[in-house]
């Protein structure tokens, strides 16, 4: 599968998604996708797995002849969902919340062609935090690294100084799960 010529898309504008498939040695473009991503209705355990689908529909209605991927990836502690932290307060009590706990990671992959659904799957990780202090949460804060991270944390960077353990994939915590997404861009063969 490496270097396949096929035409590829990944409807996402994370450099983490690109840096992962690149590091797979695939080729492929971005696209980032406008779709609607509301929540409303959609059972908090489905939602990275729909929205990725909705973004992978999305592109591949702008793009007839490619294979569109799309992921998405949330962190969820207990019931309650962490998308990406509004501002820094928020980013701070995302983190006090993860503090000495653990925490589940669920990225969607979804791959299309023509409008058509090819491929739509999960991945699922569990992370361990460890008890950090409050002034270690001011310190990461300062760095910005949470800006766009689900969680407000970014594993792969300063962030990981909050981890204790990784039960599962580490890439899907990065916001692209390595065995989902091959077993989607199987697809492609």
């Amino acid at each position: 599968m490496q270097g396949i010529s096929v035409s590829l898309i990944l409807a996402s504008n994370s450099p983490r998604r690109a840096q992962i498939l690149e590091q797979l040695g695939f080729e492929f473009s971005i696209e980032p996708s406008g779709c609607d991503e509301s929540i409303a209705g959609i059972q908090i355990e489905n939602i990275p797995k729909e929205l990725a689908k909705r973004k992978a529909f999305d592109v591949s209605a702008k793009f007839r002849d490619a294979f569109v991927l799309g992921g998405d990836t949330l962190v969820f502690c207990g019931d309650e969902l962490l998308g990406k932290p509004k501002n820094g307060e928020e980013a701070i009590e995302m983190l006090k919340k993860l503090r000495n706990r653990a925490h589940k990671v669920i990225s969607g992959v979804a791959l299309c062609k023509d409008g058509k659904l090819l491929f739509a799957g999960e991945s699922q990780t569990e992370v361990h935090f460890r008890d950090y202090s409050d002034s270690e949460i001011l310190n990461y804060i300062s760095t910005m690294e949470y800006a766009d991270k689900a969680g407000a944390y970014g594993a792969q960077g300063k962030g990981a100084r909050f981890i204790e353990s990784i039960n599962g994939c580490f890439y899907n915590v990065m916001g692209l799960p390595v065995a989902t997404t091959l077993d989607a861009l199987k697809k492609m063969e």
